[in-house]
């Protein structure tokens, strides 16, 4: 639970080993492999599945955002570490973790390891508790050759405000804003910004009820009010509260889901 694996990827040499000696420095990280080009990463990421990838724009074969744009299965979290600073802006629309820009100060690599460190370990909880539940919910209830029940998505989600802790209940959530390395949750009662990544968040979301209706943003479909056409082939969701949210043009899968969720509710 306390190792973060992670993968190096960059097409030069020296730029893998001056990665390996930052890493060298922080606890608790094990270098799991390396990778120079564009097929190389794809294949390792989803071969070691690793945690954190350290990962450079341009290498043979593609660049970096490519690269994630086509993993199949769990996105690992990414800090880029380029001398691209102009790329800085599609990495973080793909939820990047963090962007550095050679040569890489050691002040500055610690903090997002660091950052990097606490949503992985976020996430392994969340993983954890939802194990936890499903094992708690089939706990004497099956028998040789039966399936066991799917792991739950959590009901609760923990939410600081200044020095208070209090748990806010998954079906009070209307929509999540992203904003970088930050979440915006928007509730009935309020709104309240999370020092976490929407990618993050999106892992305790249960999918049959949350869906992503845009790169920035997720909705509870219980509150959508509606699904309305532009006219030019985008759409906008109208939500009880009254908010409207634009629909990305590559997500028409997703709204065949609304519309399910909404006539099942009228149902």
């Amino acid at each position: 639970m306390n190792v973060v694996r992670a993968l190096i990827v960059d097409d030069e040499e020296l730029g893998r080993r001056a990665l390996r000696a930052l890493i060298a420095r922080e606890e608790g990280i094990e270098v799991v492999g390396e990778a120079s080009s564009a097929p190389e990463a794809g294949r390792k990421i989803e071969e070691q599945r690793p945690d954190l990838v350290f990962m450079d724009i341009e290498i043979p074969g593609g660049n970096g955002i490519d690269v994630l744009r086509d993993i199949r299965g769990p996105m690992p979290y990414v800090i880029f570490v380029t001398a691209h600073p102009e790329f800085a802006l599609p990495a973080f629309e793909l939820q990047a973790m963090d962007y550095l820009v050679k040569p890489v100060q050691r002040p500055r690599f610690s903090g997002s390891v660091l950052r990097a460190r606490q949503r992985i370990f976020e996430r392994r909880v969340a993983g954890l508790a939802m194990q936890i539940a499903g094992a708690a919910n089939g706990m004497g209830t099956a028998h040789p050759g039966q399936s066991q029940p799917a792991a739950r998505y959590p009901g609760q989600l923990t939410i600081r405000v200044r020095r208070r802790l209090f748990a806010l209940d998954m079906d009070e959530i209307v929509w999540v804003q992203g904003a970088s390395q930050y979440s915006r949750v928007h509730t009935k009662g309020g709104e309240y910004l999370l020092s976490r990544t929407l990618a993050s968040l999106e892992c305790e979301l249960d999918p049959s009820k949350f869906f992503r209706i845009h790169r920035s943003a997720i909705v509870n479909v219980a509150h959508v009010r509606e699904v309305r056409s532009a006219g030019d082939g985008r759409y906008n969701i109208f939500m009880h509260g009254g908010q409207s949210l634009p629909m990305g043009r590559a997500r028409r899968e997703i709204l065949e889901k609304l519309l399910s969720g909404i006539a099942s509710q009228g149902s």
